[in-house]
């Protein structure tokens, strides 16, 4: 197995942690830099924010950069780079770009 690299843009739904340093956009780069094979995240745009307690609830489009197998399904490999993420609540559209 060789590994290949996938370019996708992303709408999820996350949570960013309340009170911390920079902007809500570092925020989310974050919460989706915690995956190993998210290489590089670039918010697009962000379609809604509601305050919780601790954090905040945001829908965002995100292009992202994943590390993958090369056999494996691009669509699946972004999803599972990022549902399995703590503050990733939903994932529903993925479109992936296969790289070498």
């Amino acid at each position: 197995m060789t590994d290949s690299t996938i370019d996708a843009t992303a709408d999820l739904e996350l949570h960013v942690p309340r009170g911390g340093d920079g902007t809500l956009q570092e925020g989310i780069a974050a919460v989706l830099a915690r995956s190993a094979a998210v290489d590089r995240t670039e918010v697009v745009a962000i379609s809604g924010v509601r305050p919780t307690l601790n954090d905040l609830r945001v829908d965002a489009s995100v292009r992202l950069r994943v590390r993958a197998d090369a056999d494996e399904d691009a669509r699946a490999a972004v999803r599972d780079a990022v549902t399995d993420q703590f503050g990733v609540r939903e994932v529903t559209e993925i479109e992936p770009a296969r790289s070498a």
